[in-house]
């Protein structure tokens, strides 16, 4: 077929020449509705042109026109798809869609745009992005997620959802997404302890699927916010800090402080308009926070005794040795306000007080000489500032 056309071009005549004269005449094809039907049923390319169009064409020219679009297929196919994701977001730039007015409301009226493809910019891009357009306290909190069709139902408390909707909260904490706090109602006589909740975290099991819930719950309520995500993906690729941690039963309790502080890092991240701490960031902060525990000191020192020593076979010494070390998870209780320190008490001075009544001191709660686990810095400022 293109043999002939070719021939026919060189020559000038057959129907090549007809067709052009057709054409300068004002001659269109007369193809009916039901074969244009026809048509683009059998090649969907021609989707993309008008009636208009494709009655204006002869079928040499259609046929043409198909055996193009086949060799771009065929192109398309050939592509490395590394080279066309690289092309897609090239294209980004250009193919803005425009999103229409209308409705939502979070519920039964859902708006288009809910639907739009993920966004392709920095995460600390969209999180700065979502700060300017939400502002600092976020949208009002609703619990109505259904968390229940990915198995998650019934992990998070009513607590969690009111802080987790507002990004710049500094009292949120993993307790609140740990299923054996999920029972617990304001005003019940078993609300006790810190941040009204019973039971801390323990095991290590009960903290792995706290973590899971929290960030399930945000991926539900804030789907932009992807600084939940980063912490989770520290600790999996960190297999929970055991490398630092070891055998010690507090492992869970020591986990559970570390993400509390690193939600409170964001929040005051949020409220300043910075970045989240990524995952990369977060290594540098638990080395710093690990550092700066009392448990760590514990944990380290524990690793370097002999074999017979840990195992209860040391000598006399040994044991007193171990023992001072055991000592630093069984701190005296001391006046001192820790919230603060995390940057959790918003109380004023001489306000703060325990929940048996004692008045609590807004003073570094810092231990600078992890032998001595019972004396302070007591300096006036919060240790999350200074240490």
């Amino acid at each position: 077929m293109e043999g002939l056309e070719d021939e026919e071009d060189r020559s000038g005549h057959g129907s090549s020449g007809q067709q052009g004269e057709s054409k300068k005449s004002g001659h269109h094809s007369s193809i009916l509705d039901g074969d244009l039907a026809s048509l683009k049923r059998k090649f969907p390319w021609l989707a993309d042109f008008s009636d208009t169009f494709i009655r204006g064409q002869s079928t040499e020219a259609l046929l043409k026109m198909e055996t193009t679009s086949m060799k771009m297929k065929m192109m398309e196919r050939k592509q490395d798809f590394d080279e066309k994701l690289a092309s897609n977001k090239m294209e980004l730039a250009e193919r803005v869609v425009k999103v229409l007015a209308g409705e939502d409301n979070r519920w039964t009226i859902l708006h288009d745009a809910r639907f739009l493809a993920g966004a392709a910019c920095s995460a600390s891009r969209l999180w700065l992005a979502a700060r300017k357009k939400i502002g600092v306290t976020g949208h009002a909190p609703i619990g109505s997620y259904d968390l229940g069709a990915v198995g998650m139902g019934g992990l998070v408390t009513s607590r969690g959802w009111v802080e987790l909707h507002n990004p710049s909260s500094c009292k949120i904490s993993l307790r609140m997404f740990s299923i054996n706090n999920c029972g617990a109602r304001a005003g019940s006589s078993k609300m006790e302890g810190k941040d009204g909740y019973l039971d801390d975290i323990i095991e290590l099991g009960e903290f792995k699927l706290a973590l899971r819930a929290l960030r399930v719950a945000a991926s539900f309520a804030v789907p932009w916010n992807m600084s939940y995500l980063a912490l989770e993906n520290f600790l999996l690729l960190n297999n929970f800090c055991s490398a630092d941690l070891g055998p010690a039963e507090n492992q869970a309790m020591c986990l559970t402080q570390f993400v509390d502080y690193v939600l409170g890092e964001n929040s005051n991240r949020w409220r300043d308009s910075e970045p989240f701490l990524t995952t990369g960031d977060l290594k540098a902060t638990w080395d710093t926070f690990f550092a700066n525990s009392p448990k760590s000191g514990m944990t380290l020192k524990q690793k370097s005794l002999p074999a017979k020593q840990a195992s209860g076979g040391a000598s006399s010494a040994g044991q007193g040795q171990a023992s001072s070390f055991l000592s630093l998870a069984r701190r005296k209780w001391v006046d001192i306000c820790f919230d603060w320190n995390a940057g959790k008490c918003l109380k004023a001075p001489g306000s703060c007080t325990s929940m048996k009544g004692t008045q609590l001191r807004h003073v570094c709660n810092w231990i600078p000489d992890k032998s001595k686990p019972n004396v302070y810095c007591e300096k006036a400022h919060a240790r999350c500032q200074f240490h």
